[in-house]
C-alpha cells in the first residue's frame, strides 16, 4: 500500500505570492494580478489586503459591479480599514451612477457614533453631490446647507458654535470657511481656549484662520497644553518636515513589501496630525513614531509582527514602541468625530 505523499510548500510562499500580486498590480497588469490575488486568497493569507487588492483589480478592469459587491462584503464583515474601504465603495457607486445608494450610505454613516476627522468634509461634499444628482431632489438643489435651526445672525451662529452639538459646531465651522472671520475673532479665540472643545474642530478653525491670513497672535488650549501661535505662520501637514521624515522611513520599511499597509499608515499619521495640530510630536524621534505606527497598523490589519525584528529594523527600544503605541491609540480615539 502506497503512502500518501505530503505536499510541502516553499518557505514564505504565501508572502511572496502576495508581494508578487502587489507588484504586478503596481505595474498595471490587473488581470495577472487578479489571478495572483486569487491564489493568495485560496491560501488564506493576509485576507484584508488580498480582498482589497482584488477590488482594485476589478475596478481597473471595468468590472464595477463585482468590485462593488466585494467592497460591500468587506464593509459588512468589517474586513480591513473600514473607512478606507468605504471611500473605495463610494467611489465605485459614483462610477456606477448609483447616487441613491451613495446618499443612503453616507447618511447612515453620519448617524453612527464615529467618523474619522479626515473623512468628514469629504463625506459631506459627496452627500451634497449625490443629492444634486438625484432627479427627485432637483427641486431642493439649492446649495446644501446643514440645518442649524436657521440662525439669522452672527450672534445665533456663535451661540451654536459654543453651545450646539458636535455636529452643529462642525457645520458652523464649515460655513465659516466661506465667510470673513475677522469680525468673529473674539468668539473664535474663546472657542480655541475652551479645553472641552474637540481638538479636531479646533484644527479646522486654525486652518480657516491660516487660509484667511490671520497674522496676529492668538492663544489655544489643546490636549492639556496652552500655546501662543500666529495662524498665518503655521505649517501645513505637507510642509511639516517631521511628518515627512516619518513617511520617508515608512516608505523604506513598509511600502515595497506591503503598499496597502503603507497607505493606511500614512492615513493614520494624517489623523494623528489633525488631532495634534499645531502641537509638535513628542518625542521628537521620527523612527520611534514610524515604528509605533507600523506596530499599531499591524494590529489593525491583524498582522503578526515580530516585535524584536521591528525594534531592530527601526533601531528603537521595546519601551519606546510601547509608549508611542499608547500615545497613538489615545490620539486615534480623538481623531473620530462623533457627529
Amino acid at each position: 500500500m502506497k503512502k500518501e505523499k505530503k505536499i510541502v510548500e516553499f518557505p514564505n510562499l504565501k508572502q511572496r505570492l502576495l508581494e508578487k500580486a502587489m507588484q504586478t498590480m503596481k505595474e498595471k497588469k490587473f488581470s495577472e494580478a487578479l489571478g495572483l490575488f486569487e491564489q493568495a486568497r485560496e491560501k488564506e493569507y493576509a485576507y484584508a489586503e488580498v480582498e482589497l487588492g482584488m477590488v482594485v483589480c476589478y475596478m481597473e478592469l471595468g468590472q464595477l459591479t463585482e468590485a462593488k459587491n466585494r467592497c460591500k462584503k468587506m464593509l459588512r464583515e468589517d474586513i480591513g480599514d473600514y473607512f478606507h474601504v468605504l471611500q473605495i465603495y463610494i467611489t465605485i457607486l459614483i462610477q456606477l451612477k448609483e447616487y441613491g445608494e451613495v446618499k443612503s450610505t453616507i447618511e447612515a454613516i453620519l448617524e453612527e457614533d464615529k467618523l474619522p476627522a479626515q473623512y468628514a468634509q469629504n463625506f459631506y461634499q459627496l452627500l451634497e453631490f449625490a443629492r444634486k444628482m438625484l432627479p427627485s431632489e432637483e427641486e431642493n438643489a439649492e446649495q446644501f446647507e446643514p440645518d442649524f435651526g436657521q440662525p439669522n445672525s452672527d450672534f445665533d451662529e456663535m451661540v451654536q458654535l459654543h453651545e450646539g452639538s458636535l455636529q452643529k459646531q462642525y457645520e458652523i465651522i464649515q460655513l465659516l470657511k466661506h465667510r470673513n472671520i475677522r469680525p468673529l475673532i473674539t468668539e473664535i479665540e474663546k472657542y480655541l481656549m475652551d479645553e472641552l472643545k474637540h481638538p479636531v474642530l479646533k484644527t479646522f478653525l486654525l486652518h480657516i484662520l491660516k487660509e484667511q491670513g490671520w497674522d496676529k497672535e492668538i492663544e489655544i488650549v489643546k490636549l492639556g497644553q496652552q500655546l501662543s501661535i500666529i495662524p498665518s505662520s503655521l505649517q501645513s501637514g505637507e510642509e511639516d518636515s517631521f511628518l515627512n521624515k516619518i513617511i520617508t522611513i515608512l516608505e523604506d520599511k513598509v511600502e515595497s513589501d506591503n503598499p496597502t499597509l503603507f497607505q493606511s499608515l500614512k492615513e493614520m499619521l494624517v489623523r494623528l496630525h489633525t488631532v495634534q495640530y499645531p502641537l509638535p510630536f513628542t518625542p521628537d524621534k521620527p523612527r520611534v513614531w514610524a515604528a509605533g505606527l507600523h506596530c499599531a497598523g499591524g494590529d489593525l490589519f491583524g498582522l503578526s509582527l515580530d516585535m524584536e525584528q521591528l525594534e531592530e529594523e527601526y533601531d528603537v527600544s521595546k519601551m519606546e514602541v510601547k509608549s508611542i503605541v499608547r500615545e497613538i491609540n489615545k490620539l486615534e480615539d480623538f481623531s473620530y468625530l462623533r457627529l
